[in-house]
């Protein structure tokens, strides 16, 4: 008898086991029946193709035109030089800075980067680079055009997520937005946005220089191109390309790798000081100046990085977020001592909301806050930096401080300031995105 009920019982719960298997299964079964459906959205850039005819037909000089998408910035002499992303170049006359006008517009498709020495305009076209005769400002000749010197494939893009480049289609000259919509079923995956190419694009750009075709001019921290002397020195996505300028045909001399996201170059006496997603790198143009010698590599935290020099000091500001390397909470103002330039040291650390370009002129410096504004920093000690000022009602990306000029570009335009007294900024002209500004009736 108790076998009997001992087998019955296992027989029992063997039934009972069986049955809540199946019952498990049918609710997975059902359960897979009854997916959850959903719609997302995202935007994503996809590429704006030229055929090679259209691309080298495409560099006219024009009326002015309206400013669009402010990007990198030049002075020279009495003329700015404003990039209009991926569109071209606006020669604006700025004898007068608080009545500026636009003088002309260089269609150039693929452009971002700009310098001037002499009377030659330089500005890179996709991965060419281009020499402008500007003896008369206002009607720039393109003289010549050596192809393909930039490695720009690996920074082309505005921005995650991108699609894929189809080189069969033609050059890529501009990113444009597209709104992707998904009906997915179940979880959907978003598309995410590590990092991008932000044209960082990211003192001034050039030095003054003594040679056979004249002096260069001043560029702004975001800048790609410098000029000293003979030589035009150039960084793309992971190169220091140098260029012998000392004749009107430019000779490609030496390219060299540097290293991973190269994004600003800023010379300062007779040294380069490059900035990368993770690096600052310092090298010297005096020994050789065909062939860069790198002295020394600062490292910091990853994060766009723009920089400046003046005296023994250099300013770098980092920023998380954006199209930059995404590792949040690098928005900061750090100042370097490089009196020794083979041994750079940090000295300082300013916590920043969003800083983008900077420029500095006998201890004033400039930082542009992006969304945030402007700040004004008193740096006559860099081991003690103070904030003077800040301007929030403007959107700023970068400055070039010069003899009490200061020129602020943002999305929104181009401010001038008088900056004779850094706490009481004098506002002289402002040039607002989507206008043209032309010469005032005398």
């Amino acid at each position: 008898m108790a076998q009997n009920f001992e087998g019955m019982t296992m027989n029992q719960t063997s039934a009972k086991t069986i049955m809540a298997f199946f019952a498990v299964a049918l609710l997975l079964l059902s359960a897979c029946d009854d997916q959850r459906t959903q719609t997302i959205t995202w935007t994503e850039y996809e590429p704006v193709y030229m055929s090679q005819e259209e691309f080298l037909a495409a560099v006219t000089v024009t009326e002015p035109r309206d400013l669009e998408e402010p990007g990198k910035i030049y002075l020279y002499d009495d003329y700015l030089f404003v990039n209009d992303v991926n569109k071209g170049v606006h020669i604006i006359n700025n004898s007068n800075p608080s009545a500026p006008y636009f003088a002309g517009f260089v269609t150039i498709p693929g452009n971002k980067d700009i310098a001037v020495r002499g009377d030659l305009l330089y500005a890179d076209s996709a991965g060419d680079l281009l020499v402008f005769d500007i003896s008369d400002f206002e009607n720039p000749k393109l003289i010549t055009r050596i192809k393909d010197v930039f490695n720009l494939s690996q920074t082309q893009f505005r921005g995650h997520p991108y699609r894929p480049v189809d080189p069969s289609r033609g050059i890529v000259v501009d990113w444009k937005e597209v709104e992707v919509e998904e009906v997915c079923h179940g979880d959907c995956h978003q598309p995410g946005s590590p990092w991008g190419w932000g044209f960082m694009t990211f003192g001034r750009a050039s030095a003054d220089a003594a040679g056979s075709t004249g002096s260069a001019g001043t560029g702004g921290s975001m800048a790609r191109f410098a000029i000293t002397g003979d030589h035009l020195y150039a960084v793309d996505w992971s190169n220091l390309v140098t260029f012998d300028i000392s004749a009107p045909e430019p000779v490609k001399q030496d390219q060299q790798g540097v290293g991973w996201m190269i994004e600003t170059i800023f010379p300062y006496n007779e040294h380069l000081f490059i900035g990368s997603a993770n690096a600052m790198y310092i090298y010297d143009i005096h020994s050789n100046p065909a062939s860069p010698e790198r002295v020394s590599v600062f490292r910091h935290a990853t994060a766009c990085d723009p920089v400046v020099v003046e005296d023994d000091y250099a300013y770098v500001t980092l920023r998380d977020g954006d199209h930059c390397p995404n590792i949040t909470g690098n928005n900061q103002l750090e100042v370097i001592d490089v009196s020794d330039l083979f041994n750079p040291k940090r000295i300082g650390i300013y916590k920043m909301l969003h800083p983008h370009g900077l420029g500095i002129d006998s201890g004033d410096l400039f930082i542009s806050e992006g969304d945030h504004g402007l700040k004004i920093m008193d740096a006559s000690d860099p081991y003690n930096v103070k904030e003077v000022r800040h301007i929030q009602d403007i959107r700023t990306f970068d400055v070039i401080p010069n003899n009490g000029v200061l020129i602020v570009t943002g999305p929104t335009g181009i401010i001038q300031y008088d900056y004779s007294d850094v706490k009481n900024l004098r506002e002289l002209s402002v040039i607002l995105a989507g206008e043209t500004v032309n010469e005032p009736n005398l």
